[in-house]
């Protein structure tokens, strides 16, 4: 098979490498989408990696084409979306169904060989069926989906509730669509760039507030009647959103920080007494697992994309790249021009 794998940092390599076949337990897949996740982004660029040589890639669909000892052997032809993490089994955390702390995990693309490749071999509990109306595309989309929605989970959403999402990226977007599936009132979603909030809009989000226009904090309440909102969802995870995030909140509301912060985030005492005087609820949301495994995340992106409720717009992609220009897309990330969207990679365009 053919594979872009990564050598050293900044250097990628399209190589010939041999199919991996599945083993006990395993199953086979055939790639066609691999999105490049903001955590594969130092990896290439930083090194950030536990070994090299190391194909990347986590967030990915195909389709099964072969299977291991012990495994239903109906499932070759099955559309699948790849379920990166490899949770021990063994520590108190995941006997408890807290897959996302496990502390002795492996996790494909990063501990593993990945999906930037024609191939790749995953446990079978690791694979996630694709529902019928959904895409190939859509699939590739599962796992930062499912991030989003672990945040609405550890919410303990209520129906009928207010929202903001702050952040328009791939996983702001997904989470604003998905809050209508949990049956949220009012849902704004704001961002400080312009084409991101563009991108929300054609992806069927109405309610946008431009975070560089001064004043947006009050237009983002003018949504809620001018009131703070129930839950508030950084997905940015800024220094500065962190602050905003408590900002928008209302009154004994609950901010769960989705996105991760690159920087060191300082409080002012007036920024902590507004915590305090809010008596706001914080939560910190890693990952997207839950028990029965894989998670009700999971099950639940699923029926939300073959329902319409969460859905990929071309807006929400930034380009999409041959296996063999995965370095090219890799570059994107430090050039002039700033990503807007998802970029992926297409095993199947022109491989050879």
């Amino acid at each position: 098979m053919f594979a872009a794998q990564l050598q050293d940092t900044k250097t990628m390599e399209y190589l010939e490498l041999p199919t991996p076949e599945p083993g006990a337990g395993q199953v086979q897949v055939r790639v066609h989408f691999t999105g490049i996740c903001g955590s594969d982004v130092p990896r290439f660029h930083k090194g950030a990696v536990h070994n090299f040589p190391l194909v990347l890639g986590h967030e990915f669909s195909g389709e099964i084409t072969a299977v291991g000892q012990g495994v239903d052997a109906s499932l070759v032809g099955t559309r699948v979306s790849g379920i990166p993490l490899e949770p021990c089994g063994e520590c108190e955390d995941c006997k408890n169904g807290n897959f996302s702390l496990c502390g002795h995990y492996g996790f494909v693309g990063s501990r593993s060989q990945g999906s930037m490749a024609e191939y790749v071999v995953l446990p079978v509990e690791n694979v996630f069926p694709l529902g019928e109306k959904v895409t190939d595309m859509e699939g590739a989309l599962y796992e930062p989906a499912t991030v989003a929605l672990h945040g609405i989970e550890l919410a303990n959403f209520r129906e009928g509730a207010s929202a903001i999402v702050i952040g328009a990226g791939t996983i702001g977007i997904l989470l604003g669509q998905a809050l209508s599936g949990y049956g949220a009132g009012v849902v704004v979603v704001s961002n400080h760039s312009q084409v991101r909030l563009d991108a929300a809009k054609a992806a069927g989000l109405e309610n946008l507030v431009n975070t560089s226009e001064e004043g947006w904090l009050e237009t983002a309440k003018a949504f809620n009647g001018g009131k703070g909102f129930d839950y508030v969802f950084d997905t940015a995870g800024t220094p500065k959103t962190i602050i905003d995030a408590m900002a928008v909140a209302g009154s004994k509301g609950t901010v769960v920080f989705v996105g991760t912060p690159k920087d060191d985030v300082a409080f002012t005492i007036r920024e902590w007494e507004m915590l305090n005087r809010k008596e706001l609820t914080l939560i910190g949301s890693w990952m997207s697992y839950s028990a029965p495994w894989p998670g009700v995340e999971w099950v639940n992106v699923d029926d939300f994309f073959n329902r319409g409720i969460m859905r990929v717009v071309p807006e929400m992609i930034d380009g999409v790249y041959k296996l063999q220009e995965t370095a090219t897309a890799f570059d994107r990330f430090v050039g002039t021009e700033k990503v807007r969207g998802k970029i992926l990679i297409d095993s199947w365009k022109e491989v050879n």
